[in-house]
């Protein structure tokens, strides 16, 4: 059988809450919800935080919330999802797109003033996708002037220096889809750590619909796997140490976090240095599943511009997701080492 990329690790006593809800008869949003909202703020360190259907809702409110209006220039990174154009195209915003680092995942100091000042409009915000955990320089956002989104959906539990995913942004989008290292089935939370951003979003969390709410259903899933956050990042966290040490033996590089600190675990990523067609080959053959990294982003679904943001084209080119969850046991782990250390 083979390992999959993503599994969505849900145990016995996760079932057992999402049960319990079912027994009370109350799966739209209600008591489950509440518990879980306040669960994930005290466990993550945010000021506020409101849980809604789908990180899609969660991005739009989060436009919302900073106060864009109609006309109004949004910077992304080539690599964010795909679906970025469409939540903030359909609020009248313009898209400004910004390149990666060569070897990174993450937007520069470089690349980020370089679209800037190559913009028609200077963008009074940026929505800030931290692709496979890899978070930027903090300092060089800092210093751009601008509102911060931060998604931190891939990125949960990264640090660069001093700063977390999520502490960088006014407002950060957590979402919790299935793959994620907190799941619930489907759905994202909205969060804000400062104050001031907090209560724009309980002012906001008033008005939002029942229908646009998560519900009880998957806040109980989200809640049991919220408590078992620690330790499924120590999990992940000894996997990716011991395949980095299988993939240090090939001439294939780790597609890393710069700097100091630690990346998050979302899946092990590899920067290849040959064709990808026949490295899936040979980790399918060896009954390993293997992802393109970036085949749902901006630039993997055709949105760049053919002459915009090289690196972000060429990382989608060569970077490959490998399996890197709590699913994985001994002898699974020591297949996909072997895979690792022997890629052509």
């Amino acid at each position: 059988m083979s390992v999959p990329v993503f599994c969505s690790y849900i145990r016995r006593k996760d079932m057992d809450s999402v049960l319990n809800c079912l027994v009370t008869d109350s799966i739209g949003p209600g008591e489950y919800l509440e518990r879980f909202q306040k669960a994930s703020r005290e466990t993550l360190g945010f000021d506020y935080g409101f849980a809604v259907r789908s990180p899609y809702i969660a991005l739009g409110l989060a436009l919302d919330a900073a106060g864009l209006q109609p006309g109004d220039a949004v910077a992304v990174s080539a690599l964010s999802p795909a679906y970025y154009a469409n939540a903030i195209r359909e609020r009248g915003l313009e898209l400004v797109l910004v390149d990666t680092a060569p070897d990174s995942a993450a937007p520069s100091e470089e690349t980020l003033s370089a679209a800037i000042q190559a913009a028609e409009k200077k963008p009074r915000a940026v929505v800030l996708f931290e692709a496979l955990g890899v978070m930027p320089d903090p300092e060089a956002l800092r210093g751009l002037g601008l509102q911060i989104i931060e998604d931190i959906s891939q990125s949960l539990g990264a640090v660069r220096g001093e700063a977390k995913a999520g502490s960088i942004g006014q407002l950060a989008v957590l979402g919790l889809e299935s793959g994620s290292l907190v799941t619930s089935g489907g759905g994202a939370i909205l969060f804000a750590a400062q104050r001031r951003d907090a209560q724009v979003l309980r002012n906001m969390a008033e008005g939002v619909l029942p229908e646009l709410k998560m519900t009880d259903y998957n806040a109980a899933l989200g809640l049991a796997q919220l408590k078992d956050l620690e330790a499924s990042i120590a999990k992940r966290r000894e996997l990716y140490t011991l395949f980095s040490q299988s993939l240090a033996r090939t001439r294939h590089g780790l597609l890393s976090q710069p700097g100091e600190g630690e990346p998050a675990y979302w899946a092990f990523p590899v920067l290849l240095d040959s064709g990808m067609k026949d490295v899936r080959a040979y980790a399918k053959k060896k009954e390993i599943d293997t992802e393109l990294a970036f085949e749902g982003s901006l630039v993997g679904k055709g949105l760049v511009p053919e002459n915009a943001c090289p690196n972000a084209r060429s990382l989608l080119l060569r970077a490959i997701l490998f399996p890197l969850h709590q699913r994985i046991g001994l002898q699974g782990a020591q297949k996909i080492s072997r895979v690792l250390a022997t890629l052509p």
